[in-house]
């Protein structure tokens, strides 16, 4: 399986699904919910019949 920790999620599926594995994803979210943009992925593990992609939604710009 390709490295995708820390890549933003639209690029790691690209390159999971190139692999020709089915992907699942899984949002994980802080208990107060931060509202954030830059989707990143955070872990991935790999099964026999699937890769799980664990992403967060992270917040990179400062509000003015």
């Amino acid at each position: 399986m390709t490295n995708v920790l820390g890549l933003d999620l639209e690029t790691a599926m690209k390159l999971l699904k190139a692999e020709g594995k089915p992907v699942r994803l899984v949002e994980v979210r802080s208990k107060k919910g931060g509202r954030g943009s830059d989707r990143r992925v955070i872990k991935t593990t790999e099964a026999e019949s699937e890769t799980v992609v664990y992403w967060s939604a992270f917040k990179t710009e400062i509000d003015a």
